[in-house]
């Protein structure tokens, strides 16, 4: 048994949700490893293949032949954790199946509709969506009894200190900056979706809204609780625009970034902004300058999280991974001592050349 698995590719794979068929072979064709804790389970050359095109579909490379073996190295040890999970009567109920998923699609980094999620599973993954629930079931289980099996060592990992704290932030201090940011309120006049003409006519509207407030008939403040009573347009604060968010400058349009970025604190624009969701109003409430944060700052203005707690939760979550590996790697060495010395464990080195 190579110690580099579960190291390397071998770690990942075990617990990952790649899009690998199915561990029983359903064709006997050249045998690559005959595995058997509890219950006997075939690897055959066919269904390596299979699983190295998919694995080289989602790494966006060809597998070398270490990284071959890896992936079979990687699979002997998900049949074993799978077999000893189920003797044990390892389960997952479906409040913890469906908490995993939307923790998956929370991963995605940008919010995106049940439907998008399922389209984006199947696209990269090429599982269908029962498929994909399965796979996250069978990784929670084999998460489930590791925990179980050494629960010393996890529960085991301490929480970091002050010092840690400390040093970790000042030898990466200027990682944790705010960019250049504004706050502004606007009064906006949405249109999205709608035809050239609609368009021309929430322009007017828009250019009406701006005369009103440049003749002195209605100030800024009038204007936004006017909005409550007319659906022609609506008001509010936006919140903070950062310069470089790329999910603001896709929404919005550079320009209109840029134009807002040009006006003072207290600053209303003298003409309409147009984005590219509308005609905007915009009245800047707060400008930053890009900078430094300390220990004690915000990670983002009116945020509760500080910089501390972010450290904090970094070095513990990276201990916290750091003793799921070691105790993985225990429960594998364990298991697969358990089944070679029943003869149980056999791997076909002459049939994963290809």
């Amino acid at each position: 048994m190579r110690n580099t698995t579960t190291k390397r590719i071998g770690s990942i794979l075990i617990l990952l949700l790649t899009a690998l068929a199915p561990v029983a072979a359903q064709v006997l064709d050249q045998p690559v490893a005959v595995v058997r804790l509890y219950e006997t389970v075939n690897i055959g050359q066919r269904e390596m293949r299979e699983q190295e095109r998919l694995l080289e579909r989602q790494l966006g490379r060809d597998l070398t032949a270490e990284d071959r073996r890896d992936l079979l190295e990687a699979q002997i040890n998900e049949i074993l954790i799978t077999q000893a999970a189920a003797e044990r009567n390892v389960r997952v109920n479906e409040e913890e199946l469906q908490q995993a998923v939307a923790q998956q699609r929370a991963s995605v980094g940008q919010p995106i509709s049940d439907a998008q999620f399922r389209q984006l599973v199947q696209q990269q993954m090429g599982l269908s969506w029962e498929e994909y629930r399965e796979q996250v079931r069978e990784r929670l289980i084999q998460e489930k009894f590791i925990m179980e099996e050494q629960r010393s060592v996890l529960e085991g990992v301490q929480a970091p200190s002050e010092r840690d704290i400390r040093a970790f932030y000042d030898e990466n201090a200027t990682r944790f900056t705010n960019p250049a940011m504004v706050r502004f309120r606007h009064v906006f006049v949405d249109t999205r979706n709608l035809s050239e003409e609609r368009v021309a006519e929430k322009r007017e509207r828009a250019q009406e809204l701006l005369r009103r407030l440049q003749r002195g008939d209605a100030n800024f403040e009038e204007l936004m609780d006017a909005s409550m009573d007319d659906a022609s347009y609506s008001a509010g604060d936006f919140g903070y625009l950062m310069r470089q968010n790329q999910e603001e400058r896709n929404l919005l349009g550079q320009d209109f970034i840029e134009s807002v970025f040009a006006l003072e604190e207290g600053e209303v624009s003298d003409g309409l902004l147009e984005s590219n969701v509308g005609f905007h109003i915009v009245q800047v409430t707060n400008s930053r300058q890009a900078r430094v944060l300390g220990l004690n700052d915000p990670v983002l203005p009116g945020q509760s999280t500080t910089v501390r707690d972010q450290v904090r939760n970094y070095l513990l979550s990276t201990q916290q991974q750091r003793a799921f590996q070691q105790a993985l790697q225990e429960v594998v060495e364990d298991l697969r001592a358990q089944a070679e010395a029943e003869g149980d464990l056999t791997v076909y080195e002459e049939n994963l050349d290809w």
